[in-house]
């Protein structure tokens, strides 16, 4: 509970956050454990801090708002409607999220030369 409290502080510091804080507390709470469960799928659940997520809950909802994420479970990958096309890549993670998480290839590593 410590963990939804924290995130939940920032949350309502964040600018945009607009659809998680008009949530009551209940579906605050599912979307927090929905997003903790779907980024421990992809990384170590040790990495995961408050902010990314943060992150992931207002990415999710944001697709959720706009029907996207409901398509993309579904497993579509592409969608058109009245002059309008849509197809989708990825995961259902946050770009940011994946950034901020995804260990880089840039980061000095130590050896030993033999």
């Amino acid at each position: 509970m410590a963990l939804f409290t924290e995130i939940n502080a920032y949350l309502e510091k964040l600018h945009g956050a607009d659809e998680y804080t008009k949530l009551a507390t209940i579906d605050r709470q599912k979307a927090v454990f929905t997003a903790t469960e779907l980024l421990g799928d992809y990384f170590p659940v040790d990495k995961l801090t408050p902010r990314s997520i943060a992150l992931q809950v207002l990415y999710t909802l944001e697709g959720e708002a706009e029907e996207y994420g409901k398509l993309k479970r579904q497993g579509i990958t592409k969608f058109a409607t009245k002059g309008i096309s849509v197809e989708f890549s990825g995961s259902g993670i946050s770009p940011e999220v994946i950034q901020m998480l995804k260990p880089s290839s840039s980061k000095a590593r130590v050896g030993r030369l033999i």
